[in-house]
């Protein structure tokens, strides 16, 4: 089966050697190992898609464990800031889940993770272009117009986080584990308002504006630069914000009111 080109663009290699793509997703896990059984369900994770000639139902049961996975993150990053930061309110903890579980946060962690190289796949390569003009994107300079994270990224974090929950008998204290270490930076509160450039660099689009007008909300007084211009945007005036103007927001500064 003609699984990676004969030369490869960056970021879009394959790991032909199935125990050392093992190895590296274990690695990414903080060392957490797979039982027995437990193989096979990672390698399902990491099955993308195969010749027709081979094994048939590879794809579904990838895209089965990326369903589950989908919900496990959600469910153990609703559980962490629930119990690590009472203060969060609904609104805060539904913000900062998604933005957490967002496709272009999960395709960074897969960039960051190099999880796309031990993907097995056939007859990819346009999806291998994109992953690795995207590749190129996360690891060079911030652009300041960051490029959209190609779904099958965020799809391989999902299923594997999938396989861990299943391998680990649902334990949601191995969840939650898992998914702060190959998650991370973690996007909270607290790093946003100690560095908000970084965090919000992670995402793009709705979700890095819904967490621009949280930051204003928390700090109550924000001074945004805008075209060389300062404005004093309080938590009472946001209501006469339009949506527009808080997402041409790039570079924030906070000071305490």
């Amino acid at each position: 089966m003609q699984q990676q080109q004969q030369h490869p663009a960056p970021g879009a290699e394959f790991v032909a050697d199935r125990d050392a793509a093992r190895a590296e997703v274990e690695r990414a896990l903080g060392g957490y190992s797979f039982r027995d059984g437990g193989a096979l369900l990672l390698e399902d994770a990491l099955t993308h898609s195969v010749h027709p000639r081979d094994e048939a139902g590879g794809r579904a049961r990838h895209q089965r464990l990326e369903f589950l996975g989908d919900a496990a993150l959600g469910l153990a990053f609703a559980t962490i800031f629930y119990r690590d930061d009472p203060g969060l309110d609904q609104g805060d903890l539904t913000v900062l889940r998604s933005a957490n579980v967002s496709t272009q946060k999960l395709a960074r962690v897969a960039v960051r993770r190099r999880l796309y190289p031990l993907l097995r796949r056939y007859n990819c390569a346009p999806q291998d272009h994109e992953v690795s003009r995207f590749t190129k994107s996360v690891e060079g300079p911030y652009s300041g117009d960051p490029i959209e994270g190609p779904k099958v990224l965020a799809d391989i974090v999902e299923a594997i986080v999938g396989a861990v929950y299943l391998d680990s008998k649902l334990d949601l204290e191995v969840l939650q584990k898992v998914a702060k270490l190959l998650c991370e930076p973690i996007i909270t509160k607290k790093a946003l308002l100690e560095d908000p450039e970084s965090m919000l660099n992670e995402l793009r689009g709705e979700h890095r504006e819904t967490l621009e007008i949280k930051i204003l909300e928390w700090r109550k007084v924000a001074n945004v630069v805008d075209d060389g211009r300062e404005q004093a945007i309080t938590t009472s005036g946001l209501g006469n914000s339009s949506e527009d103007e808080v997402g041409k927001l790039r570079t924030i500064r906070i000071e305490e009111a």
